[in-house]
């Protein structure tokens, strides 16, 4: 049984790295950042424009951002118990610290 899972657990990551390979291959990410890099140099050439023409700069015009977000309720959840793990490991350090400082001052 423990075997099956491992050979699902391996033929899932093979799988997973081929895609990754041929999307690599095929150029998906370098043309993802050639239009990325189009829109910077037309960006520039807006700003540039608007400069020679005396407008008014405004940086939020030119900058392109993309903020998106990922967050849904596991994340939220797991990023919650991970600032109670914090809180409680920090609370357990400090103790053990000020101890072994009471006692070594003694």
């Amino acid at each position: 049984m423990k075997n099956k899972i491992f050979i699902i657990i391996l033929a899932s990551l093979f799988i997973f790295f081929i895609i990754l390979l041929i999307a690599q291959q095929q150029g998906y990410y370098k043309n993802r950042n050639e239009k990325a890099k189009i829109l910077t140099e037309e960006q520039i050439k807006n700003f540039e424009t608007d400069i020679s023409n005396g407008k008014k700069i405004d940086i939020k015009k030119y900058v392109l951002y993309e903020n998106k977000n990922y967050s849904n309720k596991i994340s939220k959840n797991v990023y919650k118990a991970s600032l109670t793990l914090e809180t409680a490991i920090d609370k357990t350090i400090k103790l053990i610290f000020s101890g072994l400082g009471k006692a070594v001052s003694d």
